[in-house]
């Protein structure tokens, strides 16, 4: 049987197919031309520029515009909770008696702290807590003066200062812990608080009977008002003292007098002579009368503060807390009622 064999060579109606030829490169252009993803020159150094510029822009505008790049502000009032603060100045006013003067800083944009602690002195006489940190006490002033300055942009900050007057006394923990401070100590406050709301033109006239550093609230109040243009109202002073050396704030009350007397009448009362300005007396049923003649229990109310002994003479003491106590002393004598008597 005969074998099939393959052909020695292929045959040849097979088409062989073509081959494809690289691509020419034709010009020198061609073959220097860059790929497409590589970056003109610069590109880098552009993007770098405006990254910087972007940056201090907004560097520029926190430091402008906000406090994030200054350092935390010290010695602000808080009415919740004891913030320390630095005492820059002392001024001795009689032998037993200083003015204190603290730092009270504020931040350049105030935050709702702040705005609280403005509701709260507009609402009328105001007082802050002073810790001694030693033991663990605090006592309750009154400033005579509170000021904040200018903003002052470098720091982030309004510097300011409170004043307070304070007598020391032998067993006064609190009167002795701030008489031993020294200019540039911290001590712990904690306020404001409203010790008595007053709003303008409420009262007809404003009695008032002070003994001692009890003038305090006295002259914040007579301060606020007479500064207020839209405020008519009247204040009567009955001051008591030692001697005429020992009459607290006397050149503020004079000037403000002078100013305006039509608005503010002083009677100066000492223990002992020798007297130019005052009356050698205390407050008694006399002086106390002669200062509340025609006094309307409608439109005027008389405020009380001073020492112990005044206090039980005059009105009757106020004890510890928020009540004022039963009317007593000369006030109840001439006839006033509780209502319009107010105790510091």
């Amino acid at each position: 049987m005969a074998r099939y064999s393959a052909p020695a060579t292929p045959p040849t109606n097979l088409v062989t197919p073509p081959t494809e030829a690289p691509p020419a490169t034709n010009s020198a252009a061609d073959s220097e031309a860059p790929p497409h993803n590589k970056r003109p020159p610069g590109t880098y150094a552009i993007w770098a520029m405006e990254a910087i510029g972007a940056t201090s822009a907004f560097l520029y505008y926190l430091y402008l515009y906000t406090d994030l790049l200054k350092p935390p502000v010290t010695d602000c009032l808080n009415p919740v909770k004891y913030s320390p603060h630095t005492l820059i100045n002392t001024t001795p006013l009689t032998s037993d008696t200083t003015l204190f003067r603290f730092r009270t800083n504020r931040p350049r944009f105030d935050s709702d702290t702040e705005k609280h602690i403005d509701e709260i002195i507009a609402q009328g006489v105001w007082s802050i807590d002073i810790k001694d940190h030693l033991v663990q006490t605090y006592r309750t002033y009154t400033p005579v003066d509170y000021k904040i300055g200018e903003v002052d942009d470098e720091r982030g900050l309004r510097e300011g200062y409170c004043d307070f007057v304070v007598k020391r006394y032998a067993n006064g923990s609190l009167s002795r812990f701030l008489h031993n401070t020294r200019v540039g100590d911290q001590v712990e406050m904690r306020g404001p608080h409203v010790s008595w709301p007053y709003k303008a033109n409420t009262y007809r006239r404003v009695y008032m009977v002070a003994g001692g550093t009890g003038i305090t609230p006295m002259v914040q109040l007579i301060k606020r008002a007479i500064a207020d243009p839209s405020d008519s109202t009247k204040f009567s002073l009955l001051y008591g003292s030692t001697t005429e050396d020992d009459i607290l704030c006397r050149e503020q009350l004079d000037a403000i007098a002078e100013q305006v007397p039509e608005r503010l009448a002083i009677e100066y009362l000492v223990d002992q002579g020798p007297a130019t300005v005052a009356r050698v007396g205390r407050p008694d049923t006399k002086s106390v009368g002669r200062l509340v003649e025609g006094f309307d229990q409608t439109k005027d109310v008389v405020l009380v503060c001073g020492p112990d002994a005044m206090m039980h003479a005059v009105s009757g003491t106020r004890p510890i807390g928020p009540a004022q106590g039963p009317l007593r002393g000369v006030l109840r004598d001439l006839g006033l009622a509780p209502h319009s008597v107010f105790k510091f």
